[in-house]
């Protein structure tokens, strides 16, 4: 009789972006920026639209209200994280 809590089920095949090197994915990624530019369907976002993209939500309603604690717990928060992810890097000598 086996004991069925010591077996482990066989692994899945890695499938899709999952089973490509990091290049592969970078060159795949790369190759659809090309293709969607030379469409001309690719975003081109200028200050002008940015600007007109951010009021939607101010005029909709739908833009979240900062309170002047959130806003400084926020940028506390971005402030720390990327001194960790400084700190934690390997350094390049």
């Amino acid at each position: 009789m086996s004991d069925s809590t010591t077996e482990t089920p066989p692994e899945k095949p890695l499938r899709g972006f999952a089973a490509m090197t990091p290049d592969q994915r970078r060159a795949l990624g790369s190759k659809g920026g090309r293709t969607a530019h030379e469409r001309g369907t690719a975003n081109k976002f200028t200050p002008e639209s940015a600007t007109v993209a951010g009021k939607i939500p101010h005029e909709r309603g739908t833009a979240h209200k900062w309170t002047s604690d959130e806003a400084r717990d926020a940028g506390r928060k971005g402030g720390t994280a990327s001194r960790h992810r400084r700190s934690s890097a390997p350094s390049e000598s």
